[in-house]
């Protein structure tokens, strides 16, 4: 028999169709994590393509570089945001004690000023002062106290 295209032909075409849909795939997957492929990869990427191997590195290392850039960054950021979270807190307690101490030296003046009108005859005014001013101090105290 002669290797012509038609005896070719003729032979693959006389195959049984069993043996036709025998076939089979064998797939691979390989997975790994982390910056850098595991040695025996890195020996292959090596030996296709010389100093694959050394570039790898270098990339890993650059971008372990870069994310460290970036973390001190965001760490600088948080230190500032902390700070300031300190001042804002440091101002309104101290914005809070002004305010208890002007309402004191109030209660202290409105104090004296009733004493002094109840004992010169005046005991309507100074009980109204006397009042008003118990009201005014403790409406303070209550309105700061609601805010916390």
């Amino acid at each position: 028999m002669t290797d012509s295209p038609d005896s070719h032909t003729r032979d693959s075409s006389q195959q049984s169709p069993a043996s036709s849909n025998n076939q089979s795939i064998i797939a691979q997957q390989l997975t790994y994590s982390g910056p850098l492929p595991p040695s025996a990869e890195m020996e292959k990427y090596e030996r296709i393509s010389p100093g694959a191997a050394d570039r790898i590195l270098a990339m890993a290392e650059k971008e372990q570089a870069h994310r460290h850039a970036q973390e001190e960054k965001e760490n600088a950021v948080n230190s500032r945001i902390a700070e300031s979270n300190i001042r804002s807190q440091d101002a309104s307690i101290s914005e809070i004690k002004r305010g208890q101490w002007m309402a004191y030296s109030l209660g202290l003046i409105f104090l004296g000023i009733t004493v002094m009108l109840g004992l010169n005859g005046h005991e309507v005014a100074a009980s109204t002062l006397g009042l008003g001013g118990v009201a005014a101090v403790a409406t303070v105290f209550i309105k700061v106290r609601n805010k916390q």
